[in-house]
C-alpha cells in the first residue's frame, strides 16, 4: 500500500473508529441489510464481523456509503427470518447475513425480490440468480462424512459446533475430533486490510471481521450495479466473480468443492481402539497424506481421498486455520 493511500485511509478509519451503531453511515438512496449473531453465541466475534463489514464500507471506493441496517440473528432461524422480513419492509437494497444460521432466509428475500450475499460455510440449494454464497460446502456434506467417519473409525467425531462460525477447530468435551469447514485467504488483500483494522479499531485482523468484510466487498458491487441503474433482482446476474480478502467469489453457484474444504482435527489425547477401527483410521490418515510416502504406501483408492477434508496428521500438529494463496 502507498503512503498517500495510507494517508487518506487512517483518518476515514479513524473516524470510522469513534462511530456507533449503523446510523453513521450517510444515507446515499441505497441501503445494506445485515443479519449477525450478535447477542449469541459469541459478542465478540459478532462485533468483528460488524466492524469488517463498516471497514468495507466507509473505505469502500464507489461514492457516499449505503446506509447501514443491522439485525440481531441470535443464531437463531426464526429469529433470523424475522430480521430478513424486518429488512424487506425497510426497503433495502441487498441483505447480508447467514454467518450463522441461515433457515428461509433466503426464501424470504427471494420472494420480495432482494439479493441475498450468504457468508455461510455451508451452501443452500438455491436457482435464484440473486443469491451469491461465500461458502463452499455443500449442504450436509460435513454431517455425512462425520456419520461415516464414526461408523469406520470408532472415534467420536462432530461436524456441528462454534467452528462453522469462527472457522477454529476446537475439539469440544466429549468428542475425539472435529471437522471443520476452511478457509481461504487472498494473503495480500489480508496482509493489505489488517493494518486499517487494526488502526480502526484497536485489535488484530481477525477470521470473523474477514468474513464480515467479504461479505460487504460483494453486496458492494451489488449497489454498484443498482447505482448504474440495474433492477436489485438483477444486481449481479452480469457479474461473473469478485476479489475479496476470502478469493474470488464466483457468483454463479455450479461450481467444484475445493478439495480441502473441510479440516479434520483431533483431539490431544485418543481413545484405544480395537483393530478394525484403528486400521481404518490409519488408511484414513495415509490417504489424506499423512505418514505416506510417495507411491505406494499412498492408498488413494480408499474412499477417503475423495472426500473434500483435509487431516491434521497427528494430535501434536498444530490445526491449519487459514490456507493462503
Amino acid at each position: 500500500m502507498s503512503m498517500r493511500h495510507w494517508l487518506c485511509i487512517v483518518p476515514a478509519v479513524a473516524l470510522l473508529a469513534a462511530i456507533a451503531g449503523p446510523a453513521a453511515a450517510q444515507k446515499a438512496g441505497t441501503q445494506i441489510g445485515a443479519i449477525v449473531p450478535e447477542s449469541w453465541p459469541d459478542r465478540g466475534r459478532a462485533e468483528d464481523i460488524r466492524n469488517g463489514m463498516m471497514l468495507a464500507l466507509k473505505t469502500w471506493p464507489g461514492g457516499p456509503a449505503p446506509t447501514f441496517v443491522v439485525k440481531d440473528s441470535a443464531c437463531k432461524p426464526q429469529q433470523a427470518q424475522t430480521a430478513a422480513q424486518s429488512l424487506v419492509e425497510a426497503k433495502v437494497d441487498v441483505v447480508i447475513g447467514g454467518f450463522c444460521v441461515v433457515g428461509n432466509v433466503p426464501r424470504v428475500l427471494q420472494a420480495a425480490g432482494v439479493p441475498f450475499v450468504s457468508a455461510n460455510a455451508e451452501r443452500f440449494a438455491t436457482v435464484s440468480d440473486s443469491s451469491v454464497q461465500l461458502g463452499s460446502v455443500p449442504a450436509n456434506l460435513a454431517d455425512g462424512i462425520a456419520s461415516k467417519l464414526r461408523t469406520e473409525t470408532g472415534l467420536r467425531v462432530t461436524a456441528g459446533s462454534s467452528c462453522w462460525i469462527d472457522y477454529e477447530p476446537r475439539v469440544p468435551d466429549g468428542y475425539d475430533a472435529i471437522l471443520c469447514p476452511t478457509l481461504h485467504v487472498d494473503a495480500a488483500r489480508w496482509d493489505e486490510i489488517a493494518p486499517a483494522y487494526s488502526a480502526a479499531y484497536r485489535k488484530p485482523f481477525s477470521t470473523a471481521a474477514a468474513r464480515g468484510y467479504a461479505a460487504m466487498q460483494v453486496a458492494l458491487a451489488a449497489i454498484k450495479q443498482i447505482r448504474a441503474g440495474a433492477k436489485p433482482v438483477n444486481a449481479l446476474r452480469d457479474v461473473k466473480e469478485i476479489d475479496t480478502v476470502l478469493g474470488k467469489v464466483r457468483l454463479k453457484n455450479e461450481r467444484p468443492v475445493p478439495d480441502d474444504a473441510m479440516l479434520l482435527s483431533f483431539a490431544s489425547r485418543l481413545p484405544r481402539l480395537a483393530a478394525k477401527e484403528s486400521t481404518a483410521l490409519d488408511e484414513l490418515l495415509k490417504s489424506k497424506g499423512c505418514g505416506c510416502t510417495q507411491g505406494s504406501n499412498c492408498p488413494q483408492g480408499k474412499p477417503w481421498s475423495t472426500l473434500p477434508f483435509v487431516a491434521q496428521c497427528s494430535p501434536a500438529t498444530p490445526a491449519l486455520l487459514l490456507v493462503k494463496h
